[in-house]
């Protein structure tokens, strides 16, 4: 599995927070993602705040509450975190320029790593018990999903971006365009407008592989025969009839006769608007 980028995780942590906020109670709800190396994390979402003193802070795994619940993998949390014995105090200054007292650390954990933790705090002492966080539980559930979902598409985008180099055969094309398409439906899920615009430029190079090598079906019933669609990209490539005609291996009349085939079928006065058509449709770069 290939982990979401940062900015992908908190794409979905961010608009989360005041969900989390209302939902929990509380007059506070921040958050960021971990670090994958390091196991750090640094503040970058805040619901609430009423200073700067939490924008961007570093929380380092096994300090503070948010640094015990990422080593303990669990949430963890202190009704008066003033007289909390069971963390270090790090944090104070940032925790006290906000007047905190309450304070709750939930880790998403997505395939048994941590990869985002939101903190949920008061300026009153709260009691914190399991019905509390059962309330919370179908929020945690689907920032998990959602970040899972991420890392699904980041994985099945290597694939695709490995694959295409090595593109042999249209069966292989057909199959990462089957991965282009149900991707689609996944981005289009998750309301993911960067990585919606991003798969159709993926499809549409790949389906005009496809063109190239089978041919394109036209809406007025007729048909551009896989001979001038390689006709048509050479074309696009800027290449004369007599350069065409030599790549091809064909006679430049030939080629001509092509052009002039293509062109009428595509209801076009000249290459460059037959060019333009097929780039408009996909069916080349």
């Amino acid at each position: 599995m290939v982990p979401a980028s940062t900015d992908a995780v908190l794409n979905r942590l961010s608009p989360a927070m005041p969900a989390w906020r209302s939902v929990g109670g509380m007059d506070l709800a921040f958050g960021g993602v971990v670090d994958e190396k390091s196991g750090s994390l640094h503040i970058m979402s805040t619901v609430g705040a009423r200073t700067k003193a939490l924008n961007n802070l570093e929380v380092v795994s096994r300090t503070g509450l948010g640094g015990k619940a990422l080593a303990l993998v669990r949430p963890t949390s202190v009704e008066n975190y003033e007289a909390a014995s069971g963390i270090t105090h790090h944090y104070d200054h940032a925790v006290r320029s906000e007047s905190l007292v309450t304070a709750v650390a939930i880790p998403i954990v997505v395939a048994g790593t941590p990869r985002a933790l939101v903190y949920l705090a008061s300026t009153t002492e709260v009691s914190i018990g399991d019905r509390w966080f059962d309330t919370l539980e179908p929020l945690r559930r689907r920032l998990q999903h959602e970040i899972l979902v991420e890392d699904e598409v980041q994985a099945r985008l290597a694939q695709l971006q490995a694959g295409s180099a090595a593109l042999s055969s249209t069966a292989n094309t057909i199959e990462l365009a089957a991965v282009v398409r149900e991707l689609g439906e996944v981005s289009a899920e998750l309301g993911n407008a960067a990585m919606s615009a991003r798969l159709d430029r993926i499809r549409q190079r790949l389906d005009g592989g496809l063109a190239v090598d089978r041919g394109v079906e036209l809406p007025n019933g007729s048909r551009l025969t896989r001979r001038e669609m390689q006709v048509l990209v050479e074309a696009a490539r800027g290449l004369s009839n007599r350069q065409i005609a030599e790549n091809l291996g064909l006679l430049p009349n030939t080629v001509k006769s092509y052009l002039q085939d293509l062109m009428r079928k595509l209801d076009c006065t000249n290459r460059v608007q037959a060019i333009a058509a097929a780039r408009t449709a996909g069916w080349i770069d």
